[in-house]
C-alpha cells in the first residue's frame, strides 16, 4: 500500500532503529541512521545525540512519526523504508511513488 499509511505504534530499538506498527497491521523495522548521519541543518543536528532519537513519538493529529523539535517522517515514506528494509535514496523513493501515477495517467478510460 503506497498511501494513507497511518502509524499506530512506534518503538525505538537500539541505535537508530525503530519498530513501527501501521494501522493496517503491518509491522516493520528500519534503521533510520542514514537520515541523520550527515546533519543538514538545525533540524537534524539534535540527532547526533542518540538519546534525542529515543524521544520519538506519534503525532496524535497527523499519525506521523515525530520528535520534540518538530522533525517528522511522512508515514507513507516510513512504510516504504520498512518494506525495503532500509532508508532508500531519494531517486528510488521518487520512482516508487510516481510509478503508479505515471501508469494510471496512460489510461484515459476506466477499466471495465
Amino acid at each position: 500500500m503506497k498511501y494513507l499509511n497511518d502509524v499506530k505504534g512506534i518503538r525505538p530499538l537500539s541505535g537508530y532503529r525503530v519498530r513501527v506498527v501501521f494501522k493496517d497491521g503491518y509491522i516493520g523495522e528500519v534503521d533510520l541512521w542514514p537520515l541523520f548521519e550527515n546533519p543538514k541543518g538545525p533540524l537534524t543536528e539534535p540527532f547526533n545525540d542518540p538519546q534525542f532519537f529515543q524521544k520519538v513519538s506519534i503525532d496524535p493529529e497527523t499519525h506521523v512519526v515525530t520528535w520534540p523539535n518538530g522533525y517528522d517522517i511522512c508515514s507513507d515514506v516510513l512504510r516504504y523504508y520498512c518494506e525495503q528494509g532500509r532508508v532508500t535514496s531519494e531517486e528510488e523513493m521518487t520512482g516508487y511513488f510516481t510509478q503508479e501515477q505515471s501508469a494510471s495517467a496512460l489510461h484515459d478510460k476506466p477499466k471495465q
